[in-house]
């Protein structure tokens, strides 16, 4: 027997199991650490001030806790702005697989603080999952309606999201927009998204309001308006790369309600199909409506977030519909079809006018015309500046035929369009 080798393998062995067992030591008192840091009043304590300062960076607003308590398997968190907003947060915490189920309840009734939208709501729901994927179910009552929503993070990064919405009181909505408003209108919808994380949008919106009465509201120019640009650009005035492929599906029985939005005094009913493609290059919008009873198509063209494309067909209007949908008294009836091309800059337009009649009281005292009641159909066509409007017109009556061509101001065209039916 080698005595020498055999030394040698038995000084090695205690070595080794001298280094295993300081290795494992040193693992055990790490772990001991570790725990007293995250799993006890103690290091509650220390990691409380650390949490309360990023809770106070993420909402930009000074956030005091007032309880946290984190052990092996459970997490209670409560804490409050400095205006009484607050948020509580109570759940189950798994070190094996690093996901919880927690239960949330927000309550943010007061202006300020951690409420930026200055709207009062009181929210809760659940969260499920970890860090990889977490899920979100909830509920808020909002506008005297509900609200239910559900969404998805990967790594913390909102990914998909389901919003339903039901009797949301209108008039309330507008008022905390600061329009003027009057109506008895509940809105009932819900908005699907999918591919938020990769800035690959697809996803359904649909709408549907019910109004019990309407009555109109004086316009208010806020002297702000929407475009694409300000709703895809960061906080460096940067676009980043994203993809749409949206469709929308509203059903609008009262005009009217849109009135501060569009700048105009509508009224009527319509339903709008409508799908939207593209990136931050090119976008294409699609639509079909119903409009005053007719069949309607629409295309709008954006070019880098600009719109650069126009086009419209209406097929068989109706022409009093027409008129009510923009508040006016119609002077005519009659079936119109119009067709119309867009660069922003000019506009080509063809209107016809088929099986048409004159309301001679409504011309005598809507535009001082002194006309019998006439039967008609008219062909015009024009091409429009941002100023002037250039028309060709064609106009057949049981009494004559005549035909017109002139250039006169957007405003003044109606009016020389009706005083030349003959």
């Amino acid at each position: 027997m080698d005595f020498g080798y055999y030394s040698f393998m038995k000084t090695a062995f205690i070595r080794v199991g001298r280094y295993g067992l300081k290795i494992t030591l040193a693992a055990l008192g790490l772990g001991a650490i570790l725990y007293l840091l995250l799993f006890t009043s103690l290091g509650n304590n220390v990691f409380k001030p650390l949490i309360e300062k990023n809770l106070t960076t993420v909402f930009n607003t000074p956030i005091r806790i007032d309880t946290f308590a984190l052990t092996h398997n459970a997490l209670t968190i409560q804490f409050h702005d400095t205006v009484g907003n607050s948020v509580n947060l109570q759940g189950q915490f798994s070190l094996i697989t690093l996901n919880f189920h927690a239960l949330y309840h927000a309550k943010i009734v007061h202006n300020g603080g951690i409420n930026t939208f200055d709207l009062p709501l009181k929210t809760s729901g659940s969260l499920n999952g970890g860090y990889g994927l977490m899920n979100m179910h909830g509920s808020v009552n909002l506008f005297d309606g509900e609200v239910l929503y559900r969404a998805q993070f990967k790594r913390l990064r909102p990914s998909d999201m389901h919003i339903s919405i039901k009797n949301i009181d209108y008039q309330s909505l507008m008022q905390w927009l600061e329009y003027p408003h009057q109506s008895s209108t509940v809105l009932t919808g819900k908005i699907d998204l999918h591919g938020i994380e990769r800035r690959d949008i697809q996803g359904e919106v649909t709408l549907r309001t019910h109004t019990q009465n309407f009555f109109p509201s004086e316009l208010v120019d806020d002297n702000s308006s929407f475009d694409l640009i300000s709703l895809f650009t960061d906080d460096q005035g940067k676009i980043q790369p994203f993809h749409l492929n949206l469709t929308l599906d509203a059903s609008i029985d009262e005009l009217g309600i849109l009135e501060q939005f569009a700048m105009l005094p509508l009224r009527g009913s319509g339903n709008l199909d409508a799908t939207i493609q593209g990136d931050q290059e090119r976008l294409v919008l699609d639509a079909k409506s119903n409009i005053a009873y007719s069949t309607s198509y629409g295309r709008v063209h954006w070019k880098k977030l600009r719109p650069s494309y126009l086009y419209v067909d209406i097929k068989n209007a109706d022409a009093a519909t027409l008129f009510h949908l923009f508040s006016q008294p119609s002077p005519i009836e009659g079936k119109v079809d119009l067709d119309a091309e867009s660069n922003i800059t000019k506009t080509t337009a063809n209107l016809r006018v088929n099986r048409g009649l004159t309301y001679p009281h409504i011309l005598k005292r809507q535009y001082r015309l002194t006309q019998p009641k006439t039967r008609f159909t008219a062909r015009i066509s024009a091409q429009a500046t941002p100023k002037m409007i250039h028309y060709q017109a064609l106009f057949k009556s049981d009494l004559a035929r005549t035909q017109i061509n002139n250039t006169t101001t957007h405003e003044g065209m109606l009016h020389d369009l009706l005083k030349a039916i003959p």
